[in-house]
């Protein structure tokens, strides 16, 4: 198994969405600060099940350059037990405005195998471009600059995009490009809404919305199987499951502590 790619899948896959009035002015964010959740992650293989590591997701605010923000924080880790086949940490902040919902700060630093990874996107959606700074173990520090004329997400900030958008019309088979950038190139990535769906866990039923996206040309993921992502159809909108077939096996993501998560906030209004 493959673990350098688990964040970066659990990062990626969870997004669906980009920027309308309709979802802005109907929803609410369902998230708000100190908000914790995490996720585990596990790969199955036949009757074989092994809890491979785990990402954790926490949401704060700040004031960002004169700008009321989210501030949103991913971790992800290998369990010590399988570094020595392959050891993953992985960090990962976006700074995101109230209004709007647009990002205005990413960075995402990575160790992964002994593979190195550093990012840092600076947005400024006034004047219409974005600064990208990019180094790895194997390329040297870069800086370049990116238009922003359009939407434009990086992964974690596009990933929280998904829990506000409004599925009460939007029709089901329908396709949702998201823009995005991803270690300093522009891509766009298509999600498909599938409709309703249940997750059933100790006799409890929870109504979620269904997403599905087919990544091709992936020498980890199968070309024909979908990934497949719950989102609690409530006004948490928490993701509480992932599953994606992979070239041999497949993982799955489980909200912890899976469904019998409580919340104990109340959701942020927007401003």
């Amino acid at each position: 198994m493959k673990l350098k790619t688990i964040t970066f899948f659990f990062s990626l896959i969870l997004l669906a969405g980009i920027p309308n009035s309709q979802a802005q002015s109907t929803f609410d964010y369902p998230f708000s600060p100190h908000e914790n959740l995490r996720l585990r992650v596990y790969y199955n293989l036949g009757p074989i099940w092994v809890y491979a590591g785990y990402a954790d997701l926490k949401t704060d605010t700040l004031t960002y350059d004169g700008k009321p923000s989210f501030h949103f924080i991913a971790t992800g880790y290998s369990l010590k037990k399988y570094a020595f086949i392959f050891k993953l940490e992985d960090h990962y902040q976006a700074i995101v405005s109230k209004k709007g919902f647009r990002p205005l700060y990413y960075e995402k630093k990575t160790l992964e195998g002994g593979y190195f990874i550093h990012n840092i996107y600076h947005f400024h959606w006034e004047k219409q471009y974005m600064n990208v700074r990019t180094e790895t173990s194997t390329k040297p520090l870069k800086d370049t600059i990116l238009s922003l004329k359009k939407p434009l997400y990086d992964v974690l900030s596009a990933t929280y995009y998904l829990r506000i958008i409004n599925t009460d019309s939007l029709p089901i088979g329908d396709t949702i490009p998201v823009p995005l950038v991803v270690d300093g190139k522009k891509t766009t990535y298509y999600i498909v809404y599938t409709g309703k769906g249940t997750m059933e866990h100790k006799r409890k039923k929870i109504k979620c919305d269904v997403y599905k996206a087919v990544l091709l040309n992936s020498t980890f993921f199968s070309d024909t199987d979908p990934l497949l992502v719950y989102i609690t159809d409530d006004q948490y909108r928490y993701p509480v499951y992932v599953e994606a077939n992979i070239v041999v096996g497949s993982i799955k993501v489980f909200l912890m502590p899976y469904l019998d998560y409580k919340p104990h906030f109340k959701p942020h209004k927007k401003r």
